[in-house]
């Protein structure tokens, strides 16, 4: 640990149960003996104080990975900057808390015996999340599926029916259950395999040595050996990971619905969280679909029916923040809450009864989600909001062409007996399914900013949250790769094994999380976007997170005998990168996936038990 960060921070080896003896060589650190686990009160009290510094330090590190994580979501709100967050900022970030465990174990003193602490933090992490996530999000993602053995996502949700029943139909079908997600996934499991190949580049040379003792003299003719094989290694590792930003970057254009389920994810967020208005989702967007437009003349750019789609499926989620009293439909003194979201001033009685008539359109006398839909889109445009944010006083609306050929689109034309009429949009996906959001109010801070402000105020945010996350990820990996360490010393496991199961509870929970909900939602789009994360991560981890060891291995002069661990890593990705090739996955092949976690870590101790390192 450096002097200028261990000055901050308890020795773990200082604590009751281990002490610190003179060092092995000038300038190295302390050498630490610990007590053999006993019902000693020094070595329960000892290792209390240890696991409360780890509990600590992963509390920390956590709340930085969510920090990133948050901070770069902000990102994909502001639409100039969503297909470069999506492809590479996102995948970039996530690997930084491992990556960082893997750098600060290869520094300083003593280096060679910390290094497994930092592989340990690279198996548990790859092999975690593409099994007991991955496994999870097939469980809890699965609906029944059809004679073709493929999932079956088309099932409609009816008027009346309860989500229970819903669930119930969903689920059914008598041919078993799983997830059938987009071809992303299969192609994304090529190029993870494809990546996996860069760990051969140093395990070859590695190989001949898996069952030669280690000693100082071995490592040293181990790191001699691999020296060239691990510049190889690093400029390979290098070379992958500029090679899968830019398929990233092709992906996402070629598979643009899995990119803005995340867009529409981290919208939704901001909302309910009450960091942004509507209008400041809204305005953006239209303006980025107008400039993205190949012919810019209104009446093309409103016959497109799949922006319109989605500009339901975004306003859709927070329908029940404007909902009140929870009766599903909008009601006439509900009314001026989404007016006042979306800019108008002086909401009047009379203006809301001219709106309810205009598009209350069942004369039922509230407006339901589609009507509320077709509201807010002919507002924006007819009050000029996306042409005049600064000045939102100002309406412009359309041309009457214009406007006529809009009412067409929403279904607002007028019927021979002037009565206005709301046709349903078509919806964005199969199943339509009630989602009910925790009401949130904006802060007061906020209130009075427009749109392009809070568009400022959001890269602020983002930045700001993406840096200090960043700082503390630094600050505090050196003593978690300290503490990982002196855990296992305690309780006479190698280090590896204890960085394996807790390292990656605190560095890659956020991605266990998010996934999971995800694939919550059921719906192949969800799904996909859930397990192509996990694909992310993994490749991140064969190709930014190896490269740091190659260096590590190149530039320190360290043996890397990992051969258990290696064939382990690979075992679970081989098997879990079949599977994704897959058309469907079923539950069967969840619980077979789940169950590799604990496998590679008994073939991993098979392994060391029998010579082999």
């Amino acid at each position: 640990m450096g002097a200028a960060i261990a000055s901050g921070f308890i020795p773990p080896g200082s604590l009751l149960g281990c002490e610190e003896g003179p060092p092995a060589f000038a300038g190295g650190e302390p050498e630490v003996t610990c007590l053999a686990p006993s019902f000693s009160s020094d070595w329960i009290w000892g290792m209390v104080q240890c696991l409360t510094l780890l509990l600590v330090y992963a509390y920390v590190l956590f709340t930085a990975s969510n920090m990133l994580s948050e901070g770069s979501e902000l990102l994909l709100l502001v639409p100039s900057l969503a297909n470069l967050v999506g492809s590479i900022v996102l995948p970039i970030l996530g690997a930084v808390p491992d990556g960082a465990i893997m750098l600060f174990s290869g520094l300083g003193p003593g280096a060679q015996e910390q290094l497994s602490v930092g592989v340990g933090a690279l198996a548990g992490s790859t092999i975690m999340l593409l099994t007991i996530p991955w496994g999870l999000c097939i469980i809890v993602g699965a609906v029944g599926l059809g004679k073709d053995g493929v999932a079956n996502y088309s099932i409609k949700k009816s008027k009346g029916m309860g989500a229970s029943e819903f669930l119930e139909k969903k689920m059914g079908g008598g041919y078993g259950q799983g997830v059938s997600p987009g071809r992303s996934i299969s192609v994304n499991a090529k190029i993870m395999l494809a990546t996996a190949l860069i760990y051969l580049v140093i395990q070859g040379p590695a190989l001949p040595w898996s069952d030669v003792k280690a000693t100082d003299e071995v490592n040293k003719e181990i790191a001699k050996v691999e020296q060239t094989w691990s510049l190889i290694g690093l400029c390979l590792g290098i070379g992958g990971f500029c090679i899968y930003l830019v398929l990233m970057v092709y992906l996402a254009d070629d598979d643009d619905e899995v990119r803005q389920e995340k867009v529409d994810n981290a919208i939704k967020k901001e909302v309910d969280k009450g960091s942004a208005k509507i209008l400041t989702i809204i305005t953006p967007m239209i303006l980025k679909w107008k400039a993205e437009a190949k012919d810019a003349k209104a009446e093309v750019l409103l016959s497109n029916q799949d922006q319109i789609n989605r500009f339901r499926k975004v306003l859709e989620p927070h329908f029940s923040k404007y909902d009140i009293d929870g009766d599903n439909s909008i009601s006439a003194d509900e009314l001026p809450l989404l007016l006042k979201d979306l800019g108008a001033q002086d909401v009047t009685k009379s203006k809301v009864k001219e709106m309810m008539e205009k598009f209350d359109t069942d004369r039922s006398g509230d407006l339901d989600k589609k009507e509320t839909a077709a509201f807010v889109l002919m507002y924006v445009l007819e009050s000029g909001e996306t042409a005049t944010a600064a000045d939102p006083e100002v309406p412009v609306p359309p041309p009457a062409p214009v406007k006529n050929l809009l009412l067409s689109i929403i279904g607002l034309g007028p019927k021979k007996d002037s009565a206005p009429v709301v046709q349903e949009l078509e919806a964005p996906e199969a199943e339509e399914e009630e989602e009910e959001e925790d009401e949130a109010e904006m802060p007061e801070e906020f209130a009075h900013l427009t749109p392009d402000e809070q568009q400022r105020g959001i890269l602020k945010q983002s930045f700001t949250m993406m840096g200090l996350g960043t700082v503390l990820i630094l600050i505090f990996s050196d003593p978690m790769v300290d503490v990982l360490n002196n855990v296992g010393q305690r309780v006479g496991v190698p280090g590896f094994y204890v960085s394996f199961i807790l390292a990656p509870l605190a560095s890659n929970a956020s991605e266990l999380i998010a996934s999971i909900t995800y694939a919550k939602k059921k719906t192949k789009k969800t799904i996909t976007v859930g397990l192509s994360a996990l694909e992310g991560a993994a490749c991140m981890n064969n190709t930014f997170c190896l490269s740091i060891f190659m260096g590590l291995i190149y530039f320190k002069g360290l043996a890397w005998k990992f051969t258990a661990e290696t064939l382990a890593i690979l075992i679970v990705q081989v098997f879990v990168g079949s599977i994704a090739m897959f058309t469907t996955m079923t539950k069967t092949m969840a619980y077979f996936i789940l169950a590799l976690f604990p496998l590679s870590i008994i073939l991993i101790a098979w392994l060391e038990a029998n010579g082999i390192d």
